[in-house]
């Protein structure tokens, strides 16, 4: 029986002190979102994710990053150190943003997960609409990985819920 690896969606906030990024709808969170698939904590995770600007908006080629856990309240850097781009900054983990959680909504057979990658590069990518994201093309990836057999998203996984599982309102 092949290994089955965790399936999540990933949120990554700014670093520095302004609530919102270039490349972020006004009228949306300035989160930016992905599609993690964890092999393990030691070996990381592989990331799918946009990038760019509502103008030139493309599926980037999917990184291997490590998602470490934000450092507690106790631990946390000072905001001038949080604000400078960070090694993951190079590994895939977008420029000016750092990881801060991650919504489990699944497995994927070892065995598919070439699929993962077929089926994410035809999920639609909306250019030069200001309403639209790194949200919708997840939660667009999401609805379509619920139907390829093979990847085990659970029934209860909903916009709403990831929302709720990120800290998001």
């Amino acid at each position: 029986m092949p290994p089955f690896y965790e399936l999540a969606v990933a949120r990554f906030v700014p670093t520095g002190p302004s609530s919102s990024h270039p490349s972020s709808p006004s009228s949306q969170d300035s989160s930016h979102w992905a599609i993690a698939v964890t092999f393990s904590s030691a070996s990381g995770s592989l990331l799918y994710q946009i990038t760019g600007t509502h103008a030139d908006y493309a599926l980037a080629a999917p990184a291997s990053v490590t998602l470490s856990p934000p450092p507690s309240p106790k631990s946390s850097p000072s905001p001038k150190a949080s604000s400078h781009p960070t090694k993951q900054d190079s590994q895939g983990i977008p420029p000016g943003y750092r990881y801060t959680a991650k919504a489990p909504i699944g497995y994927v057979d070892a065995d598919i997960l070439p699929a993962l990658h077929t089926t994410l590069t035809t999920i639609s990518i909306i250019r030069d609409d200001p309403t639209w994201g790194s949200r919708d093309w997840v939660l667009d990836g999401v609805n379509e990985l619920k139907k390829v057999e093979g990847f085990f998203v659970e029934k209860h996984v909903s916009a709403q819920w990831i929302k709720d599982k990120l800290g998001e309102k």
